[in-house]
């Protein structure tokens, strides 16, 4: 797999600092030959910390495309009426999309890719999935159901959301982490002048929570408007359909790295 790799830029205000902190090479309180433990000599040991970031972006594996699906019907309708069951409301749902179904899979989608969704909560959904998905193939699926329910009476295309995805995640993230690594590396190195002192050993590196928006979901990236005024969105619902949008899967890293500072260095940070 391809994996296209960039430095991620000020998203979040990168963090670097000296402290003094404890710092204890053996966890015993005491030692066996009597002599200070030595977390006590390494008390107000100074350290440097660094913020690194990382992303890396690759071809979705797969595309899985929602389709929310509206009911013309008049409050009489069978879909509608007081104490109608799940099965009758999914047959409807069915009969009314098997005109859709059949337009997608002449379009060269295999129908084991196509899923009526439907909950007596939520409005019926047509997923289909489409395998190394591109622009050209998203956008063809998205026309041909739209097509397919313009002279609908019964249903309309209410709203349309899309998630990609890859088959494994940890390469990504590996990329990721290691890019982060190296920027927190550089940045350590150039602060590190700045402040005219020299880092010493690591002492820590700590893997932190990336706060990402709806776009950039774990290791998939869910992208995309509705296009009804009546759909509505929720934090958990899968972001609106783009055109624009490439399907692939963006994974970021964000690590915090901690160097002590040479004891021989007693330089000051310049204030």
């Amino acid at each position: 797999m391809a994996l296209i790799s960039l430095w991620i830029g000020q998203t979040q205000p990168t963090i670097a600092q000296v402290r003094t902190e404890q710092f204890c090479k053996r966890p015993s309180a005491t030692a066996a030959d009597g002599s200070i433990p030595e977390c006590v000599l390494l008390a107000g040991r100074r350290s440097l910390t660094v913020i690194g970031q990382g992303q890396v972006t690759a071809p979705a594996d797969t595309a899985m495309l929602e389709f929310a699906i509206g009911d013309r019907g008049s409050s009489g309708s069978e879909a509608d009426s007081p104490g109608v069951s799940l099965q009758t409301t999914k047959r409807i749902t069915e009969n009314a999309l098997s005109p859709t179904v059949n337009a997608l899979i002449a379009a060269g989608v295999p129908a084991s890719n196509i899923t009526i969704q439907t909950s007596p909560l939520q409005n019926p959904k047509l997923l289909v999935q489409l395998d190394k998905p591109t622009q050209d193939k998203v956008q063809q699926v998205v026309l041909t159901v739209d097509q397919s329910l313009a002279s609908n009476k019964q249903i309309f295309l209410q709203s349309i959301s899309a998630g990609y995805a890859v088959n494994t995640c940890e390469p990504l993230q590996r990329s990721a982490r290691r890019i982060a690594l190296q920027d927190a590396q550089s940045q350590l190195t150039t602060l590190a002048q700045d402040l005219k002192i020299q880092p010493g050993e690591l002492l820590s590196v700590t893997m932190m929570p990336f706060t990402a928006s709806r776009t950039a979901i774990s290791c998939g990236s869910k992208v995309a408007v509705p296009v009804s005024p009546l759909s509505l969105t929720s934090e958990e619902s899968t972001p609106p359909y783009n055109p624009s949008d490439k399907p692939e899967v963006q994974v970021r890293s964000q690590v915090s790295v901690t160097h002590a500072i040479k004891a021989g260095d007693r330089s000051s940070p310049k204030k």
